[in-house]
This record gives C-alpha cells, structure tokens and sequence, in this order.
C-alpha cells in the first residue's frame, strides 16, 4: 500500500519539504526517491499533490531518478545536513553552501533552466560563457560559488549520473586587475595612530557602561576576534602571568542560536600577554560582578553570553569614537590596531605576530600588514650602498 505524501518545514533551511524516499511512496523505473525543497507552503502542495496523484496511476517519476542538476543539488542539501549535524561544519558553513548552489539552478542556458538539465550533459562552456556572466556579484563571490557548483558534480559523479570530469573544476575565472587609479592607491588596511586610539579605550573605560568599556580597552590590546573575546571565560584569564589564552569561539549552531565551541583553526587557540592596565581593569571588573571560575568575561547587562559586537559597537565603541574625534570604528578594526602597536613593536617579526593574532599562516599576516612595514634608515643606507657601487 502507498502512503501519501506531506509536505513538512524545515526550520534549519526556512523552506518546505517534500520527501519520496520512503520505500512505500509507489515509483516508476526503480528510482530511489529525494527530496524536493520549495520556498512557500503553496507549492510544496502543489507537488505533493502531483506525487499521490502519480501513486495512484503507476508511479511517480522523482527527481532523484532524473539525474539533474536539481537532484544533485536535492542530494547535496541533504549530505550537508548530515555533515552538520556531524559537526564537521558550522550551521552557517552549511547554509551558506545551500544557498550558493541554489544561485545556480534557475539561471538559463539558452531556454533552458540549468536546474532541469542532466548533470551528463553540462559542459565547462556552459558554465563559464553561459552562466557566470548572470551572476552580478563580485569575482571574490562568484569563486565562492563556483566552489559550492564543484561539490555539487563530485557528488553527481560519485552517483553514477556523470562520466566526465567535473565541468565545474574546468571554469577558469579571469581575476580583474585593472580598476583605475582611485582602486590602485587604496583598498589596504591603514595603520592608526596611537593617541587617538588610546583617546578611544579612555572614553570607553569611562563611559556608564563600565563592562562593555572594558571589553573594548580588551580588544584594542589582545586582537582577539569577537567570537573569542566573547567566549572568554575567567578560567582563561591568569592573573599571575597576565596572560589570557583563547580556547573557545562563539559559533551559530542554528537560527538565532550561539554556542561556544572549539576555534575555526589550531592557530586560533593562542596565548596573549595582557598590559598591565588590562589586568587591573579586569581584576576591578571580576571583584564587581562576582565571576566565578566558569563564569563568562564580558557579559550583556542581563548577565548573559554576548551574541553580537553590535551592543559593544553601538553602546560603546561608536560614542567612545565620536569623543576622540575619530571616524567610527568597526570592532574588528580594533584587532587591526593590536596588529599595527605590534609592528612597531616587534618591527618585522611577522612570526610572532602571526601568533599573537592566530592567522592559520605567516602569509595572511603579511598580506593584511606587510604594507606597513617602514625601515626608513635601512632604506637610505641601501640607497647609499646602491649608488656607491653605481657611480663609484
């Protein structure tokens, strides 16, 4: 006996569902079922009905036995669901990776929409002359994409439905070099200057709002990521070494949910030496609000987990700017600050840097900083050398 078919939301996607994998839902041609998944409740029924209507007169025809784009990305959907729940990636991750393949699927190959076509029969041309030049993004957010397309024809591969190799891995995307002069002479990270941001974390530590003061003054001299900063917790600060040492980050684990978990990379857990302004400021902080070991660091006025840098930017940060006559300030440029004090620190030790910061590698930190790197006596005596051994 055939049972009917109803579709079913799923809150992790925002989207409805209607799934013909069960053995009992009558079928055509041995197909095995999928899932389908629709934007509104209307056309989930709508589909519903045409698969019980099918039950009832030989047999439904699912997209999992068409081999289309569509059943790969349905198939797709559904491994990410299970690496998520696995935990081998984040809630966002796994959004992220859904959405990215759907931007593919209703662009048009002539007449034709590309979800509808057989995976066997897409070629890189298509993709690369036909479809890329839809997307109306960024090159940095097309590549995204075009990674997300990748996974899709190895799984469409690893099925059975395409013998070629993946058409997707083939697409050569031509980088834009050439912007113009006003694109050429900015876009890097500029260093700021220490009076100003010392203007700033006094504003912030004077500021009513003594706690989410003190967790700018934190940023601006550990370089933590929000997400560290906010998962800190008093076991992690050791007053004896003043050192603060970074083992969590707060990740979404679903919709509007915030946990903490373990650092997106190795490098990211890291130890950090604390000034000691910190340190008095956060044993002055520990002594007012009573933490106890476990206890979380910095903590909204409810004296729960921060979920966001907004309450901090907004309450603090941006009020704190205003005063030391500065533009605003994003909380993440308070991390480029602790890089910038670091170089004229350690002048070029980017190692350490890299550490301090936690990059997964040496070359994200020079990338981001190496721009201010500035040796002026090294450079005049390489001049002098330079025209000695020229016009000697």
């Amino acid at each position: 006996m055939t049972i009917q078919v109803t579709p079913r939301f799923r809150k992790a996607t925002g989207r409805w569902v209607v799934d013909t994998r069960a053995a009992t839902i009558k079928k055509l041609n041995g197909a095995r079922g999928g899932e389908k998944w629709f934007r509104t409740r209307e056309a989930a029924d709508d589909y519903a009905a045409t698969v019980n209507a099918a039950q009832n007169s030989g047999g439904v025809v699912t997209r999992a036995a068409s081999a289309t784009i569509d059943a790969a990305a349905d198939l797709l959907d559904a491994r990410t669901d299970v690496r998520f729940a696995s935990g081998a990636i984040t809630y966002r991750h796994a959004g992220n990776l859904k959405c990215d393949v759907r931007a593919w699927t209703d662009l048009l190959v002539g007449d034709t929409r590309f979800g509808d076509f057989k995976c066997t029969d897409v070629t890189t041309a298509d993709i690369e002359d036909r479809l890329v030049p839809q997307l109306s993004i960024s090159a940095a957010t097309v590549k995204k994409k075009l990674d997300a397309l990748k996974q899709l024809f190895d799984l469409a591969h690893r099925q059975g439905w395409c013998s070629h190799t993946n058409p997707a891995r083939g697409v050569k995307l031509e980088a834009v070099r050439y912007r113009g002069e006003a694109a050429a002479t900015g876009g890097r990270i500029e260093r700021f200057e220490v009076a100003k941001i010392r203007e700033v974390i006094e504003a912030a530590t004077s500021a009513d709002d003594w706690c989410n003061g003190l967790a700018v003054a934190f940023a601006a001299q550990t370089g933590l990521r929000f997400g560290e900063q906010a998962a800190l917790r008093w076991r992690d600060i050791d007053f004896e070494t003043s050192r603060v040492t970074v083992r969590l980050s707060l990740r979404e684990v679903a919709r509007g949910v915030i946990a903490a978990d373990v650092p997106k990379t190795d490098a990211a857990r890291r130890t950090v030496f604390l000034t000691p302004q910190l340190v008095a400021g956060l044993r002055e902080w520990r002594l007012r609000s009573g933490g106890r070991h476990d206890d979380v660091v910095f903590v909204t006025r409810a004296g729960r987990q921060q979920s966001s840098a907004q309450n901090w930017r907004k309450r603090v940060l941006h009020p704190a700017c205003d005063a030391a006559g500065i533009d605003r300030l994003r909380w993440h440029d308070l991390r480029h600050f602790f890089a910038s004090l670091c170089l004229e620190l350690f002048g070029a030790d980017f190692n350490r840097i890299t550490t301090l910061l936690g990059h997964k590698s040496i070359s994200t930190t020079h990338e981001l900083y190496g721009h201010w790197v500035d040796d002026q006596a090294r450079d005049l005596k390489d001049a002098e050398a330079f025209g000695q051994k020229l016009w000697k």
